[in-house]
């Protein structure tokens, strides 16, 4: 398993690099271009990297309920990389770009959506093998066979349009690319598609995890074909290699350093590039010298031995010629043409023309490359760091005119640098030495901050030692890191709160069960009877900070009922505003409705806007709350009010909490961003707040505006929806005893014994189990003994052994009628809302007490007593 989970992130980790490669650091290319290509190639990246890693997780997962919920988050992958694959080797075959290739995409979709409503569309269920898990496919499921059939379609699909569209091309180097994907894609589609579908419908159901084996095919023939061929160039790149084996006489491209950059020697096997031209050129030793002399009669030819294949040196007519980048001097080019195999004079002058109008075509590229690269790039002249030349990309980074740029030294142009970093590029440059990337803060006029990688290669410049400086901003891309490492850390939070929630509530389950007994014993004179009472408000109280913990962590959906919003308020305001300095005022207007709402998931709205409030008005002011009563009629009305509504309300009745404080206010440009996740206001803010408000806000079918200017404080309105009128009174909580037996499963020992005094103190006989399993078997023999359970009450969550879902469902097939209560310390599982899908016929959140106990119960025991 660990051999398998190591291959998985491996992958993962070759495919990132890959898109990142792809991205930032071309071998051939310094600028991006943004082709379909290349964004299907980086797409294709992307999705492999996330589908290796979730793969790592599915085979190494402990629980057979971990690694389905692994399949099920990123299934979507594997449903659309084979037509996402398709559509790039059309692409890779010289097909231009159509829309409708995106078409392509619609059955992974399909498969998709239906997984998110109906999570068994496709998987049955997951089954150990050798070294993992593997997934067991629902052979009877419509979507089972879309899913078979997609990969199959668009597997076989690829490997067609890559075998007569790319080993037919004319064009040797795309050829070359094309059958190095065929070939490695060819053993990762047969290895995948036997061993996933062919053998597993023969019957061979035990076969170990094989996706990283065939993957790494494809991972392998992807990384050949970039980094030996530049698998997604196509444009200059290609030009350039085109004119070079196109002209007679051979051909270097150098740099200022004598280093063969290309040629079109021996161009098979690349045996000169990276080389000093000395090699080729036994006379030029030492290569600068060379250059520099015979570049000073540019044009002139002069005849020396020159080796124009490993095996073979003869006489040659050489021209050398220097390659500029604006008014800089970017290297050079040399043409060498071979005397001892002329034969007719005609023949060669045509044949230098054509070399030399090919040369001044690919001086212009030089040129138009410096002023169009995306890459910022200034030329500066070393000694004074005065800026020679800029292009329109770097002027833009730095957000100064071009003319304000030229002539100018670097230092005195509002920027505010690192002076280390600073001296140790002056140095380096000095010393004649090229500067690998570094990054570096640039603070401009504006103090806007820009984020860039630096790089610097020194050069003559119109016979001045001088620099060609690159900067890449990475100011987008660092902030994409932190929000990165922020939603990282919330997960963790969201993981490490729902596992102390549960724990927490089982323990709250047996405090408040035992309370709610001792309560029962004693009489209502007793003069512990009301510190009993305050006890069991405080376990309640603990309850709901739980669930408001889960809230912040996870989100959830809402488990709403009848609620008091003003009792709501108040508790909000003493819990937000204790101690501040801020005068708090509550009014309430008549004949209120209760809310339908979660009030653990409100609350939490009410105290991120009054904190909001508060921390506004840090010298003190005056937040005034209001309670009413709207019926909306006209929603145009409210969109022409001075007001903005991030979630704008539907027609109908809403219970209206209006907060009005007195603070500063919000700026108007800032206005219809305040609910965007990391927005803040305040120095150190999260900015998480006001996006969670509104999140709640949007599953509870509520609304919310703002309405603020700049000095005058800010109003926020919450719109919630109200409870039906035959549900508005609260309903006062008695115990009701009934006779019954009642069978339990809870994997807690200290739960089990508290629920187990609490049915007997209300009349009824328990049977308490620690799983599943356990529960199965005294159902079973309850039912063969005629001593039938009233009622189940199952805990949804268990350690070792069968859950409450599970074991829910195995009992209605014993006894469809039987009623069956789930109880979960998970508040916010969506079982716990929509428990009547999955079979239960009520909810007994954790904690919970024998008052509430017994009211669940009563009726449906009741009815059979």
């Amino acid at each position: 398993m660990r051999l398998i989970f190591f291959l998985n992130v491996m992958s993962c980790f070759l495919y990132v690099f890959l898109g990142v490669f792809a991205y930032l650091f071309r071998r051939k290319d310094r600028q991006f271009r943004r082709t379909p290509l290349n964004i299907i190639f980086i797409s294709l990246s992307l999705l492999f990297s996330l589908g290796t890693m979730a793969n790592a997780f599915f085979v190494s997962s402990p629980t057979a309920e971990e690694a389905r919920l692994w399949f099920l988050s990123f299934s979507f992958i594997w449903y659309a990389a084979p037509p996402l694959f398709f559509i790039f080797c059309l692409l890779l075959t010289g097909n231009p770009f159509r829309y409708w290739y995106l078409l392509c995409l619609l059955p992974a979709l399909s498969i998709t959506i239906a997984q998110l409503f109906y999570p068994h569309a496709v998987l049955k269920q997951v089954v150990p093998v050798a070294l993992g898990w593997h997934a067991a496919y629902d052979e009877g499921s419509l979507w089972h066979w879309i899913n078979v059939a997609n990969y199959t379609i668009f597997g076989v699909g690829s490997i067609v349009v890559l075998v007569l569209r790319g080993l037919f091309q004319q064009d040797e180097l795309r050829r070359k690319k094309v059958s190095i994907i065929l070939y490695s894609f060819i053993p990762t589609f047969f290895g995948t598609y036997i061993t996933g579908f062919l053998l597993r419908y023969a019957g061979f159901e035990a076969l170990p995890p094989m996706l990283p084996i065939f993957l790494s095919f494809l991972l392998a023939g992807l990384a050949w074909a970039q980094f030996r061929y530049d698998l997604l160039s196509f444009s200059s790149r290609e030009v350039s290699e085109r004119i070079l084996q196109t002209v007679y006489d051979a051909v270097l491209l150098c740099n200022v350093d004598g280093i063969i950059f290309d040629c079109n020697l021996s161009r098979s096997d690349n045996e000169w590039q990276g080389k000093s031209i000395s090699l080729v050129i036994p006379q030029a030793d030492p290569p600068q010298t060379w250059l520099q002399n015979h570049a000073q009669a540019e044009g002139r030819t002069f005849e020396e031995p020159f080796c124009f294949s490993p095996s073979r040196t003869g006489p040659a007519a050489i021209t050398v010629r220097r390659l500029s980048s604006g008014q800089s001097l970017s290297g050079y080019i040399i043409t060498a043409h071979d005397l001892s195999a002329e034969k007719n004079l005609t023949l060669e002058v045509d044949r230098r023309l054509a070399a030399t109008a090919s040369l001044k075509s690919i001086e212009a590229n030089f040129a138009r490359a410096f002023h169009a690269s995306p890459a910022g790039m200034l030329i500066l002249e070393v000694g004074t760091r005065i800026v020679l030349d800029v292009n329109r990309a770097a002027s833009a980074m730095l957000q100064i005119p071009p003319s304000e740029l030229v002539g100018a030294p670097i230092t005195e142009l509002g920027l505010r640098m690192d002076e280390q970093v600073l001296s140790f590029f002056h140095n380096a440059l000095i010393a004649n030495q090229t500067i690998s990337t570094q990054q570096l803060l640039i603070t401009r006029k504006n103090d806007s901050k820009l984020n860039c990688l630096v790089s610097a290669s020194p050069f003559m410049y119109m016979g001045k030692p001088a620099a060609l400086i690159i900067l890449l901003d990475i100011t987008e891309i660092e902030q994409l890191r932190t929000e990165l490492e922020r939603s990282q850390k919330l997960e963790s939070i969201g993981i490490l709160a729902g596992g102390i929630a549960h724990d927490f509530n089982n323990i709250m389950t047996a405090i408040l069960g035992n309370i709610s007994l001792v309560k029962l014993s004693i009489s209502e004179t007793d003069e512990i009877y009301d510190a009993i009472i305050r006890a069991e408000t405080a376990c309640f109280r603990a309850r709901d900070l739980s669930r408001q913990l889960l809230t912040f962590a996870k989100g959830g959906e809402p488990s709403p009922v009848p609620t008091d919003v003003s009792k709501l308020v108040r508790e909000a305001l003493r819990l937000s505003a204790a101690g501040s300095s801020v005068t708090a005022s509550v009014s309430i207007e008549d004949d209120i409705p209760y809310a339908y709402i979660d009030s653990g998931q409100i609350i939490q709205c009410f105290n991120n806007i009054i904190l909001n409030a508060i921390q506004a008005m840090s010298k003190g002011g005056t937040l005034s709350i209001r309670i009413r009563k709207e019926v909306i009629t006209d929603l145009q009305e409210l969109k022409n009010q001075d007001r903005y509504y991030p979630l704008l309300p539907a027609r109908g009745v809403y219970v209206v909490v209006e907060f009005k404080d007195s603070g500063p206010g919000i700026p108007t440009g800032l206005l219809d961003k305040i609910f965007d996740p990391y927005v803040s206001t305040k120095h150190g803010g999260s900015g998480l707040g006001l996006a969670i408000t509104y999140s709640i806000l949007k599953r509870h079918g509520g609304a919310i505006s703002v309405q603020s200017s700049e000095g005058k404080g800010a109003i926020f309105t919450v719109y919630l929806p109200p409870a039906d009128e035959t549900v508005q009174q609260e309903t006062v909580t008695k115990v009701q005893f009934a006779k019954g037996k009642i069978l339990v499963m809870d994997d807690e020992y200290a739960v089990r014994m508290v629920v187990d005094r609490m049915l007997r103190r209300l009349g009824y006989e328990p049977t308490v189990t620690a799983n599943g399993e356990a529960a199965i078997e005294q159902f079973e023999k309850a039912r063969n003994e005629q001593r039938l359970f009233s009622a189940v009450i199952l805990d949804l969550t268990v350690v070792s052994g069968m859950g409450g879902i599970e074991t829910a469902k195995r009992i209605k097939e014993i006894d469809p009628d039987i009623p069956i209560f789930v109880s979960s310390g998970y508040a916010d599982a969506p079982v716990m809302s929509e428990y009547r899908s999955y079979g239960f016929a009520g909810v007994i959140p954790k904690p919970f007490g024998v008052e509430e106990l017994s009211q669940k119960l009563a009726s449906i025991v009741k009815s059979e007593v």
